[in-house]
């Protein structure tokens, strides 16, 4: 079973600052931590998102893939595709974030350990969605989702 630790309450909350809560993606990928490698890029190469939400054999997140550990998965392992399994990529399962963590926390979390994507989780560790680089730039420009100024009529 794996433990995760969230940081919640590390910074002071103000009503105006956004939350993990207002700023998360809903996920769109999960695959189990006994996959194997040759999944997860299939998965990268049909499915929607670029992130992979690892969860165990009860449904709680055992942490987060990206194209990142598939590109350094053979750096130091020579076995196949179909003999490395997902939970043997290092997906930092103790890294998540708590509903109502602040914009400032999941910032300084990304870069604190080199991420481009922490999970929310709620109490009991299961996913609620996924805060990236991304959700903090547009949440920092003050640009709702998914409005590109160049995409409006």
């Amino acid at each position: 079973m794996t433990t995760t630790q969230t940081l919640g309450a590390r910074a002071d909350r103000s009503s105006a600052e956004p939350t993990a809560r207002d700023l998360m993606s809903p996920v769109d990928n999960v695959i189990a931590e006994d996959a194997t490698l040759r999944e997860a890029v299939h998965r990268f190469l049909d499915g929607p998102g670029r992130h992979l939400i690892v969860l165990d054999r009860d449904g709680r997140c055992a942490g987060v893939v990206c194209p990142r550990h598939i590109a350094q998965a053979h750096r130091f392992d020579l076995r196949n595709d179909e003999e490395i399994r997902i939970s043997e990529l290092g997906c930092a399962p103790w890294i998540a974030l708590s509903p109502p963590d602040t914009l400032r926390t999941c910032a300084q979390m990304l870069v604190e350990y080199d991420l481009d994507a922490i999970p929310v989780l709620d109490a009991d560790h299961r996913v609620l969605g996924l805060v990236t680089a991304h959700d903090i730039v547009r949440a920092t420009a003050d640009v709702p989702p998914h409005q590109h100024p160049r995409w409006r009529d």
